[in-house]
Parts: structure tokens; C-alpha cells; sequence
């Protein structure tokens, strides 16, 4: 593989793990939503991170460097349209839970996908080179965090709960969760994406994620399993001398995280629309505009759990189609 292909998979690999990382500050509201103590989380968060690297490994050998056929790339492009809407929907709830001033729903939706809009013409490689500046903030953002706590955090804040392998086995599949932007992986990097680098993305995901449990099982005991938003009242208890209000700071930058998340969706959906309808300047942006907008109206103040179960359904089904794609070019190859 030469320089350039290596420095596009590692600028894809970063593209996801910025998109991934948007769920370790901003809680998701269609999913389950209770906040476990940090060794529960912990021990859980290792076997799910097992396992969905086991998944990603099949997943990514039978993808290889093919070309998507045009059904499992209609069923990602389903799976994408309802992830944005989701996506839009927590978005704005978090906004507003954070926020003092509200911001009208419709002038929200105007600047997020005015700002996803952009980011998808610019396209994945101009996505990838933002994402680095915006992960270096959230790295900024988590170190400013714990120190402005520090005098807060005690080691006897923390909960040791019982824990039994059928326990944690069981909140591990219950709250699995299967990301449609590692899906995406194989179809952002010109060669095809590798399983350790995948592993690589998981593996710093469980790390960010049990970094931020301790720092906020520290720092407020019992009461941190009782939070919705828990690394925000973290981040709202916390102050550097003179600075006591530091929370809107850290929104700033998870609100660029959540922007590239939804950037990313989009141009994934580009990109594989372009694959089950070839098409071209502006239309499949604004197919996509369309497609969404529909779902986000059918999905807002719906039942956010059916249209997340639907979306894993996709996501499940992407997966399953991964081989029998494969299996079929080696067909027509053979042919």
C-alpha cells in the first residue's frame, strides 16, 4: 500500500473516531439511558468492546476492498437517514438542556444541516483533516475537565457494586450497540479498512469511556448514576481560578464532534446513493436533504426506541449482507 492510501485510511480512521466519540460526552437519548457505576460500566464496557471488535473483524474481511452491491448499500443509506434523525433530534435536546437560551427547533435544524450540507460537498477527505484539530480539542477538553475537578474527586466516592459474569454479560448484549459509522469504514478507505484498525478506533472509544465514568463516579459519588448528562455536570462543577463557568467551553467542542458526526452521515449517504443511483452536482445532496427531513418529522416526538431498533435491525442486516456480496462478485467473477 503506498504513503498516500495509508494517510487516507488513518485520515477515515480519525474521521470515525471523532463521529464515535460524540456519544462519550453527549448521553444518547434513544438508547438506554441509565448511567451504571463506573465498575459495572467498566466491566461491561470491556466485554462489549470484545465483542463488537470480533464483529467489526468478520465484517471488515468480508468486506475487503469490493465495490457494496445496491442492496446492502440501500440498507446503510436506510440505516444513515434514521441515525441523523435521531442524531438531529438528541442534538437538540442537548442543546437545550445545556443552554440557558433556548434556540427554536426550526432555527436548529437550519444550522446543523446548513453545517452537515457543507461538510458533505467538501467531502470525506476534507471531513477527515477537521477532525483531527476537533479531536485535539476534546483530548484538551477532557484534561481541563478532570483538573478543574480535582479537588472534588476522592477515591472513596467510588461504588463497589456486585458484579456477576452472568450480570455483566447480560447488561454487555443488552446495551450493545452497533455504530453505523464503523460500518462505514470499508467504504471511506480507498483500500478497504483493516480489523486492527478498527480494534484500534473500539479500543480508544472503552478508554474514553471509562476514563470519564471514574472521573465522574469521583467526583460526585452515588449521585452520578442519577444524572442524564453526567459529564456536563461535571463539566458545570468544575472551575480554574477565576474561571468558575468553564461548561460552556467543553459543549463548544462536543458540539463540533456532534457536527462531524452528522457531516459523516451525510456523506455516507452520498456516497453510497451514488451507488444504487449514479447521480450528478447537487442532486444526491438533495435527495438526501429530503430523505431526512422526512424520517425527522416521522421520528420527532415519536417513540426514538423503535426507530433506533429499526436502524440496528439495518445495521444488522448490512452485516449479514457483507458475504453474500462477496460471495456474489466471486460468482461473477468466475462466471
Amino acid at each position: 500500500m503506498n504513503r498516500e492510501s495509508v494517510f487516507e485510511r488513518k485520515q477515515a480512521g480519525t474521521l470515525v473516531l471523532a463521529a464515535f466519540l460524540t456519544d462519550s460526552f453527549i448521553q444518547p437519548f434513544g438508547r438506554q439511558t441509565e448511567v451504571l457505576p463506573a465498575r459495572t460500566a467498566i466491566l461491561a464496557g470491556a466485554l462489549q468492546f470484545a465483542l463488537l471488535c470480533a464483529v467489526m473483524a468478520v465484517y471488515l474481511r468480508w468486506c475487503g476492498s469490493e465495490k457494496p452491491g445496491p442492496v446492502r448499500s440501500l440498507l446503510l443509506c436506510g440505516a444513515l437517514v434514521l441515525s441523523i434523525a435521531l442524531e438531529v433530534i438528541q442534538g437538540e435536546r442537548f442543546y437545550n438542556y445545556v443552554m440557558q437560551q433556548q434556540l427554536a427547533a426550526l432555527l436548529f435544524l437550519i444550522l446543523v444541516f446548513g453545517a452537515a450540507y457543507y461538510g458533505a460537498f467538501a467531502g470525506v477527505q476534507a471531513l477527515g483533516r477537521a477532525a483531527w484539530p476537533v479531536l485535539a480539542l476534546a483530548a484538551t477538553s477532557v484534561l481541563v475537565l478532570g483538573w478543574s475537578v480535582a479537588g472534588q474527586m476522592q477515591f472513596s466516592h467510588l461504588q463497589t457494586p456486585e458484579t456477576s459474569a452472568g450480570t455483566l454479560a447480560k447488561l454487555a448484549l443488552t446495551r450493545f450497540y452497533l455504530p453505523p459509522e464503523l460500518l462505514l469504514l470499508p467504504f471511506l478507505c480507498p483500500k478497504g479498512a483493516s480489523g486492527k484498525g478498527a480494534a484500534k478506533i473500539i479500543g480508544a472509544i472503552f478508554l474514553a469511556n471509562s476514563l470519564l465514568a471514574l472521573l465522574g463516579e469521583m467526583t460526585m459519588g452515588t449521585a452520578y448514576t442519577s444524572e442524564s448528562q453526567p459529564v456536563y455536570t461535571i463539566a458545570r462543577l468544575g472551575g480554574l481560578s477565576v474561571f468558575r463557568r468553564l461548561d460552556a467551553l467543553h459543549v463548544g467542542v462536543w458540539l463540533l464532534l456532534f457536527l462531524i458526526k452528522i457531516s459523516l452521515y451525510f456523506a455516507g449517504f452520498i456516497k453510497l446513493w451514488q451507488n444504487i443511483k449514479p447521480c450528478k452536482g447537487h442532486c444526491p445532496y438533495w435527495v438526501a436533504l429530503a430523505t431526512v427531513m422526512v424520517t425527522f418529522l416521522a421520528v420527532w416526538n415519536q417513540n426514538e426506541a423503535v426507530a433506533m431498533a429499526v436502524q440496528q435491525v439495518l445495521l444488522a442486516l448490512v452485516l449479514l449482507a457483507a458475504p453474500l456480496n462477496c460471495l456474489w462478485n466471486e460468482r461473477g467473477r468466475n462466471a
